[in-house]
């Protein structure tokens, strides 16, 4: 039994250390308004849609260290993943109507607040997407299949946000209209220790 310890002990660092964290049910929830005022207008024809004048709307994710592709701490290098499982828009209002009449609805990641992800060379990326004729019609609340995309890639390393667009075809509900957007995701951090 002790040459088995010894043994052991003698292979173990032909294997490495590491250790993991990982948390697969992270929620994040964004107010396209800001609030509880109604800022989209109603029964438009949807496109590129812009919330409050603006093409992107910013996701805050804090100062977390975790946040980054990968981060020296100490001797281990901690590299991380952060992926978008899903999404979803509820609207916030009932009496505004509904997204029966949304065809198509793409979440995309823009690589600046200025960014039509309409346009040909915008380097945008789709992070989850819904079609109607795949899906199913929708109703008060839309959901979007994630493509699995690591939203690590996306995040600024000094604002700590990403800029987000929504890209849709169809009409829009028939008031005027505020909704949550919210983003499922999954994290992965494993620190590798030499």
């Amino acid at each position: 039994m002790r040459n088995l310890k010894a043994i052991f002990l003698l292979l173990l660092p032909l294997f490495g250390c590491f250790a993991q964290l990982e948390n697969p049910d992270i929620a994040l929830s964004h107010n396209l308004c800001g609030g509880t005022a109604n800022c989209m207008p109603g029964a438009l024809p949807l496109g590129l849609m812009q919330i409050s004048g603006q093409n992107t709307f910013t996701v805050d994710f804090g100062d977390q260290p975790l946040l980054q592709p990968s981060t020296a701490v100490g001797p281990a290098t901690v590299n991380t993943s952060l992926i978008l499982g899903g999404a979803g828009i509820q609207l916030q209002n009932a009496a505004s109507g509904d997204f029966s009449q949304v065809a198509t609805i793409s979440l995309l990641a823009a690589p600046s607040a200025t960014t039509d992800c309409s346009a040909t060379g915008s380097n945008c990326t789709v992070l989850a997407d819904y079609d109607r004729a795949r899906d199913g019609a929708a109703n008060q609340s839309i959901t979007l299949r994630g493509r699995g995309v690591d939203l690590i890639t996306f995040i600024s390393s000094t604002s700590h946000s990403m800029n987000l667009q929504l890209q849709a075809s169809g009409t829009g509900p028939s008031g005027a209209w505020n909704a949550d957007v919210s983003m499922d995701m999954g994290l992965k951090a494993r620190a590798n220790f030499p």
